[in-house]
């Protein structure tokens, strides 16, 4: 038989009728757009930052709370994570403050706050079980209230201290490997066994208390551990923090990067001294021969710049004027568009490579341009000077997070970060 007659012949094309092809396709849902709006949350208010970016999880399993008094010296705070799903992080965030706060009311004195806490966390853990969700959820929360701050915990999540920089741990990890954990799982029956590299209550979680986990319920309990502490002076910032980033980032090393990104720039002072000297430079259109001295002087000094006597922020400032007098052709006090001061600004940020001064300088430059008086000047500074703070909160928590991922972490990563000068500045 000829070989040609053994092959398979191609089947015809399928003509699709004009009708069908007028009828446009459903859109596709949106669950990667919201999904990736969830890869990453942030929020800031005076005084304390978040951010959490998602692991290599399908959802995010971390969640948060914050709960502030603008005008009191209070504050709860918490970051939960979540395994076997988000219901129990989520039930938790939910009402786990509000469980703590009754208990504290309802508690006789000082002395009993350990044990409504305790009984906070106890109460949010048996009415999850009530719902029968195998889900569970590991804690950090920190209460601060008048002089006094409360840390407590379940599981891996972590609270670090940052005492005149340097770092201090207020937690304990409640890991299945460590002795006393395992003991105590012994005594109730259960075993402890390694399981994929870690050792894990009866081969299933790695961590020996949390809110929720139903079916290890007998032995994986919700009683946190309870630190109190009086506020001092050397007390700076608080890290709230779950285990995606414990597990790859140390603690002396976050709190190295929290200093470097929230401490604020030396030269405050600087900056309002820069800002009130320029109010003595005349905005008005007619006085054209004071600005060109003023642009012909800076040109004439710009080579004494790194001899003569003032702050660095003077200098920086007199160099970006006399470069907006050559590049833009005008004044640095003369009012026009926005886009040529933000070059400015750009060429400043890139000589000096400190963001933090061109953002200084655009203030200046900006309240010139208002004409704006002493008083508005100072109230600007200071509105500045608020925002800056939350910023840097969550700049810094989001560099934490971003160092996690670095390292090589997989799992969710949300960190916390509490400016404790601000609960003690408040009157």
């Amino acid at each position: 038989m000829d070989s040609g007659s053994l092959k398979r012949k191609r089947p015809p094309m399928i003509e699709i009728p004009n009708v069908l092809r007028e009828i446009s396709a459903p859109e596709e849902p949106r669950a990667c757009a919201t999904a990736a709006q969830d890869d990453a949350v942030w929020f800031s208010a005076k005084g304390v930052g978040v951010f959490s970016l998602k692991g290599r999880k399908k959802f995010m399993e971390d969640t948060h709370k914050i709960v502030c008094c603008p005008h009191a010296k209070k504050g709860f705070f918490g970051v939960y994570d979540g395994h076997g799903g988000s219901k129990a992080a989520e039930f938790v965030a939910e009402n786990l403050h509000s469980n703590i706060l009754d208990m504290l009311k309802n508690s006789p004195g000082s002395s009993a706050k350990e044990d409504a806490i305790m009984a906070g966390y106890l109460k949010t853990d048996s009415e999850f079980l009530k719902k029968g969700i195998c889900s569970g959820a590991c804690c950090v929360t920190a209460l601060v209230e008048g002089e006094e701050i409360i840390v407590s915990n379940l599981g891996d999540c972590r609270a670090v201290l940052c005492r005149s920089g340097v770092a201090e741990v207020l937690t304990r990890d409640h890991r299945a490997g460590q002795e006393d954990e395992r003991r105590r799982i012994e005594d109730k029956g259960g075993y402890v066994e390694i399981h994929r590299g870690a050792w894990r209550v009866h081969g299933v979680l790695s961590v020996s208390r949390s809110i929720g986990d139903a079916h290890l319920k007998d032995w994986v309990v919700a009683e946190p551990d309870t630190k109190r502490m009086c506020l001092t002076a050397d007390m700076q910032y608080l890290v709230l923090a779950s285990d995606g980033l414990w597990d790859k980032v140390e603690n002396q090393e976050a709190i190295d990067m929290v200093m470097q990104s929230c401490q604020p720039g030396p030269k405050d002072d600087d900056l309002k001294e820069n800002v009130f000297e320029f109010d003595c430079i005349s905005t008005s259109p007619s006085s054209k021969l004071k600005r060109i001295s003023l642009v012909k002087s800076n040109k004439g000094n710009e080579s004494d710049f790194g001899t003569e006597n003032g702050s660095p922020a003077q200098k920086s400032l007199r160099i970006s004027l006399a470069k907006s007098s050559r590049v833009g052709g005008y004044s640095p006090c003369s009012n026009r568009s926005s886009d040529n001061w933000k070059e400015t600004d750009d060429e400043f940020s890139r000589e000096t490579e400190t963001p933090l001064k061109a953002r200084r300088i655009s203030l200046a430059h900006s309240s010139i341009r208002a004409g704006c008086s002493p008083r508005c000047k100072r109230s600007v500074v200071d509105s500045w000077k608020e925002n800056e703070e939350k910023s840097a909160l969550v700049d810094a928590c989001k560099k934490l997070a971003s160092l996690a991922v670095t390292k090589g972490s997989l799992d969710d990563v949300t960190v916390m970060i509490i400016d404790l000068a601000h609960f003690k500045n408040l009157p």
